[in-house]
C-alpha cells in the first residue's frame, strides 16, 4: 500500500500547491470582517448612501418636520456615515403630501452653498438624496412641502 504525500520532491509540483491554497484561503470570509465602504468624504458627493455601502453604519445626526395646512406633514432626517464622512437627507414614515428634501453642505461660515442634492419624494413617499461629503464643511437637510410650500431646514451640524 502506498501512502499519499502531500509534499512532493518535484519542484514544479510544489509551486503549484502554494497558489492554489492561497487562492482557497481567499475565498473563506473571516469572522467579524468590517464591511468596506465605496467612498469617503469628498468622492461621495452625488453618490447613493445605499449603493456606496455608506447606510450600514448611517445614524440620524437632526430630524425636522413641516407642517401643512391641511393637517398633514413631512418628516425628514439628516443622517451621517462616519465610515463615508458623507450624509444625506431622507424622509420618515410621516411624509403625507409631496415634498422635496435636500441635503446642503456649506462652508464653515455657513455664507456659501458648496453643493445640494434634492430628491422629490411623492404623496405618502419614502426616499432619500445622494450624499454630499467631506471634511471641514457645515450640513443640514431640508423639506419643502408641496401643499403649503412651507419649508423648514435642521440646525447645522459640523463635519469636522
Amino acid at each position: 500500500m502506498t501512502s499519499f504525500r502531500f509534499w512532493t520532491s518535484r519542484p514544479l509540483a510544489r509551486l503549484a500547491v502554494v497558489p492554489a491554497a492561497a487562492a482557497v484561503l481567499s475565498l473563506v470570509p473571516l469572522g467579524g470582517t468590517a464591511y468596506a465602504a465605496g467612498c469617503y468624504g469628498t468622492g461621495c458627493e452625488n453618490q447613493g448612501p445605499v449603493s456606496m455601502g455608506c447606510d450600514k453604519d448611517a445614524r440620524t445626526i437632526a430630524v425636522g418636520e413641516v407642517y401643512s395646512s391641511a393637517g398633514g406633514r413631512t418628516d425628514y432626517e439628516l443622517r451621517w456615515s462616519d465610515a463615508c464622512w458623507a450624509g444625506w437627507a431622507r424622509t420618515g414614515a410621516a411624509t403625507v403630501y409631496a415634498s422635496t428634501i435636500s441635503v446642503e453642505k456649506w462652508n464653515p461660515d455657513r455664507t456659501v452653498v458648496i453643493s445640494r442634492r434634492t430628491v422629490t419624494v411623492p404623496d405618502g413617499g419614502h426616499d432619500w438624496t445622494n450624499m454630499v461629503g467631506g471634511r471641514g464643511y457645515m450640513v443640514r437637510a431640508c423639506a419643502k412641502e408641496h401643499f403649503t410650500g412651507r419649508t423648514a431646514c435642521t440646525a447645522f451640524r459640523g463635519t469636522l
